[in-house]
């Protein structure tokens, strides 16, 4: 049954922590006029059936010629809207992935949505299309960055048609700037391959991998910071310090923190926030931890300290731990971007829609 491989796969690349991290990734599967996509908020790793909603595929459609307004938070609330809209009768209390309307554009079975630090590397790289269509050719389609939501799927929705208008083929590949990639097949073991072959060009590509192993420890001041952080950050709050090797090499100084002090994607907003705080030690601590909360209307998630490695805080140990995982996927995409060009981030204008888009900020509650 369909619905049984879509779960089975989609349990099988959620526990692969090379490819999916915290509530990121999404899979699909179409069987006649249905298809299963997985609902917002529900980890990968573990899902059952009721992990994923049942849509209507002809309401879907009917997005990409619905007439939307031209401002930006209205049409994305009329979006919303049709896609809830376009759940089957009984999924009323199950919310739909946020790029439901991306996985509708494929007419294959199977699709697979990731955002693997390696993939990211190539999509965060400033010559990462260029290699791209050295590596792949013309079997993919890359879209430049540009805001999530409908307005994507619309973008997307032109260029894949432009493609198969030209070759005569469904697009199977598809790589977003400064998000990840789409595979879609009409099998399981279609992806399996097309997913091993693309992950295989991308490392043939990388000189230098990530050292990601642990440093000298935590000293007596990294605690003490951490300890601090928390404090400052909310009451019963939690707060972890990783001392890595890359993190550390990164922390040395500000300078050489650069590449890490804007968001490369999506997610690195949602789960770390946009900007981490910078701090020479802990005597700078309290007074920067509250500017920061005074200019951007909340407390840091992530604090750099120079020459220690990073804090990454939360409400709680799980929220503190999925920051501390996402802030390092952000150091392993800065390093392998390296081998692509070097760091590209999020313009200025991306970051404040992530910011402020209803639709992430619920995807970040669930988790």
């Amino acid at each position: 049954m369909i619905l049984e491989e879509l779960v089975r796969f989609s349990d099988f690349y959620g526990k692969n922590k090379d490819l999916v991290l915290a509530g990121g990734g999404n899979t699909s599967a179409k069987q006649g006029d249905i298809m299963y996509v997985k609902a917002s908020g529900i980890a990968l790793a573990g899902i059952t059936s009721e992990g994923f909603v049942k849509m209507d595929r002809a309401r879907l459609a009917d997005m990409f010629t619905a007439q939307y307004s031209s401002q930006d938070s209205e049409r994305e609330a009329q979006a919303l809207d049709d896609l809830m809209a376009a759940r089957m009768p009984g999924e009323e209390r199950k919310r739909p992935s946020v790029e439901t309307t991306l996985h509708a554009l494929f007419p294959q079975t199977f699709v697979l949505h990731l955002h693997p630090s390696i993939v990211n590397g190539l999509t965060c790289g400033r010559d990462g299309e260029t290699i791209a269509t050295e590596l792949f050719g013309d079997s993919f389609v890359w879209v430049n960055l540009y805001k999530p939501g409908y307005i994507l799927a619309k973008l997307c929705d032109g260029l894949m048609k432009d493609y198969t208008r030209r070759t005569g083929k469904a697009v199977s590949i598809l790589i977003l700037q400064n998000h990840g990639i789409f595979i879609a097949g009409e099998t399981v073991e279609e992806l399996d391959k097309l997913l091993s072959e693309v992950l295989g060009k991308l490392e043939g590509r990388i000189k230098r991998h990530p050292d990601m192993s642990l440093g000298e420890g935590i000293t007596k001041d990294a605690q003490a910071i951490r300890l601090k952080a928390a404090e400052l950050y909310a009451e019963d709050s939690c707060a972890v310090f990783d001392t890595n090797k890359e993190a550390c090499r990164f922390a040395k100084s500000i300078e050489s923190a650069a590449p890490l002090l804007r968001p490369f994607t999506p997610d690195h907003i949602v789960y770390c926030k946009a900007y981490p705080l910078f701090i020479n030690g802990i005597e700078e601590l309290a007074g920067k931890f509250m500017d920061y909360t005074s200019e951007h209307g909340y407390p840091p998630k992530i604090i750099i300290v120079q020459g220690l490695g990073f804090v990454a805080i939360g409400k709680n140990e799980k929220d503190a731990l999925t920051a501390q995982v996402l802030f390092n996927d952000a150091i392993k995409v800065a390093v392998c971007s390296e081998n692509f060009g070097g760091p590209l981030h999020m313009t200025q204008e991306l970051i404040d829609f992530i910011i402020n888009w209803e639709v992430e900020a619920y995807r970040q509650k669930q988790n």
